[in-house]
């Protein structure tokens, strides 16, 4: 599917750091990450779905599910600098190439404005936005693949996620339950919150990390070597990266100091 002449990028490096060339999410009150973690979720989705979606004012929908932050995976076909932007043509062999713009700070030293090349197979994470008929994705997140399995994982989480959002919208109008979960106590709890992990648009590797730092019972919270420990498959450098985009998006909060997490979800 992905193998059309194109030459595969030599520099790939892998994680899920959030790289918004020079616009990183501002730091968030718990009560913020709270509210922000339950309005927005990233949404795996392909070009066709977003090219298909239809319009309401400034939201979209693919289907029943409401959509505004999305996750792309694909090719980068061209890629074209300016001083304050670089626009891309992502390629997910889904339709026609999807327009992609990145900002750049060009005062932020620590923000790398290089743009990625043609061929590059890249994730992209950003808001699904629309001018004059046109609709484009201004991306806060470009990231070159490190593993070709994880076009294969894309393609599996945006059929979940949409079956999933779209079953729990639709029995949202009804008033049934979106799905039969084991009945009582702390088999329960622990079901609903692995369901809800399962919901949230995220990665299988930002989901593990997300559920185990969910079930810590611990008032501090889980560490970084605890979550290394349990996850001996992950580098210490892509926990790190994974906990970063976990806390950019408000999912989860530093508590004792900066290697001890605990879910906003979580009741204090």
């Amino acid at each position: 599917m992905w193998n059309q002449g194109h030459n595969e990028s030599s520099s790939m490096t892998g994680g899920y750091t959030q790289s918004p060339g020079g616009f990183a999410s501002p730091s968030l009150s718990q009560g913020e990450k709270k509210g922000r973690s339950r309005l927005s979720q990233i949404i795996p989705c392909t070009v066709s779905q977003l090219m298909a979606a239809t319009q309401s004012d400034e939201a979209f929908k693919v289907g029943e599910v409401e959509v505004s932050q999305v996750t792309l995976v694909g090719i980068i076909r061209n890629a074209d600098k300016s001083v304050t932007n670089i626009q891309y043509k992502v390629d997910d062999l889904t339709c026609a190439p999807m327009d992609v713009k990145q900002w750049v700070d060009a005062e932020e030293p620590s923000v790398d404005g290089t743009a990625l090349p043609p061929g590059t197979y890249v994730k992209v994470s950003g808001n699904l936005r629309s001018f004059q008929n046109h609709r484009s994705v201004v991306a806060f997140s470009i990231k070159p693949l490190d593993d070709y399995n994880e076009i294969t994982s894309h393609m599996l989480e945006v059929v979940q996620a949409h079956r999933s959002l779209g079953k729990m919208q639709t029995s949202a109008g009804t008033g049934e339950s979106t799905a039969s979960a084991p009945r009582g106590g702390a088999a329960d709890s622990s079901y609903a919150g692995a369901r809800d992990v399962a919901n949230n648009g995220l990665s299988g590797t930002q989901n593990q990390v997300l559920s185990l730092i969910k079930g810590c019972p611990d008032p501090q919270g889980i560490g970084l070597r605890d979550l290394k420990a349990r996850l001996p498959n992950l580098s210490t450098v892509a926990i790190k990266q994974v906990v970063e985009f976990l806390s950019n998006e408000g999912h989860i909060f530093s508590t004792i100091d900066e290697d001890h997490y605990k879910s906003t979800d979580c009741d204090l």
